[in-house]
């Protein structure tokens, strides 16, 4: 079978299907990381216990929404990549179940009549969004999956045996949720982390009294490196374990090849996470400014820039005097 599907055209519908089952199932482990995750990062935020980060994540809308279409863009991307031809054919079948899911809800609340609100609106509109946006995310993303895939990115092509970014398939029961979802959480925490120690410079900018605080600076020396080194882990983990399980590589073979994968696929991930989760703490627990010093930050902000407008006018200006006599 492997043989058979491996030699069948690039626009088989064996292939095609496959790619779209293989990218339903990606969404699926996606969605579960950010359902773990996200909740995580939001008790840190509010300083509240996971169950009610829990609901908080669930109630939002819009927050739902955004997350549902990301994961729906990104699966139809990889099963467009995957299938080679067809892109949006395999998006829209790797979210049919969304789809057939969200058009029966509509269908449903519209042959009922419903008054049901979502938020503050109705439930019919709502329905019809998440339709919608779900709709148009398969065939953007899947026709983005088939634009970017090319021969030389292929890692499949020319293996005797069927395998998917060149590890044989059925290694994927046990690389999804052990490995893969891992690897989800470590990246959704770190992208939080670095965009929190990014905008904690801003936060230091412009408040004057945090400018003499010891444990500020003290900060700025440890955490960035943190997050770095949690981004680095990840990203090299990732890689190196792809590199370990491709089909066909002789560079590692039974127990140092198990090692590897505990420690790239396993442990990479746990300690990016940890890392990650660590800075991200740490930022929300750091010493808070004195009230309204944001004020004299702002004006001390804006004097620099001021004052070398005010020289670029007044060397403009005596070019010109000068010039004149």
């Amino acid at each position: 079978m492997d043989n058979i599907i491996n030699t069948e055209p690039k626009t088989s519908k064996k292939r095609i299907i496959g790619a779209a089952f293989f990218g339903f199932i990606l969404g699926g482990y996606i969605d579960s990381a950010f359902r773990f995750t996200i909740p995580n990062i939001l008790a840190m935020v509010q300083k509240t216990g996971i169950e009610t980060a829990q609901l908080n994540y669930e109630s939002s809308i819009i927050f739902s929404l955004v997350v549902r279409i990301a994961i729906v863009f990104f699966a139809a991307a990889i099963a467009g990549f995957i299938a080679r031809r067809k892109g949006i054919l395999a998006g829209l079948l790797a979210n049919s179940i969304y789809i057939l899911i969200f058009a029966g809800i509509l269908i449903f609340a519209i042959l009922e009549g419903t008054d049901e609100l979502v938020g503050n609106i109705s439930l019919q509109l709502y329905t019809f969004i998440q339709f919608l946006f779900i709709f148009l995310a398969s065939i953007f993303g899947g026709f983005l999956g088939e634009k970017i895939y090319s021969s030389d990115k292929d890692l499949d092509l020319g293996n005797d045996k069927l395998t998917i970014f060149g590890v044989r398939w059925l290694h994927y029961f046990w690389i999804l949720p052990f490995i893969f979802y891992p690897f989800l959480t470590s990246v959704i925490i770190i992208i939080y982390a670095g965009i929190l120690t990014f905008l904690a410079d801003f936060y230091f900018a412009i408040h004057p009294s945090l400018w003499f605080n010891i444990a500020w600076w003290i900060y700025f020396f440890i955490i960035p490196m943190v997050v770095f080194g949690a981004a680095y882990i990840m990203f090299g983990g990732f890689i190196r374990f792809y590199e370990t399980m491709q089909y066909k590589q002789s560079g590692s073979r039974g127990w140092k090849k198990f090692g590897q994968v505990l420690l790239y696929g396993i442990g990479a991930p746990m300690l990016s996470y940890t890392l990650a989760a660590f800075g991200a703490d740490v930022t929300h627990n750091m010493p808070r400014p004195a009230s309204g010093d944001w004020k004299i930050g702002l004006i001390l902000i804006l004097i620099i820039p001021t004052i070398a407008i005010l020289i670029s006018i007044f060397s403009w200006a005596k070019e010109k005097v000068f010039h004149r006599y």
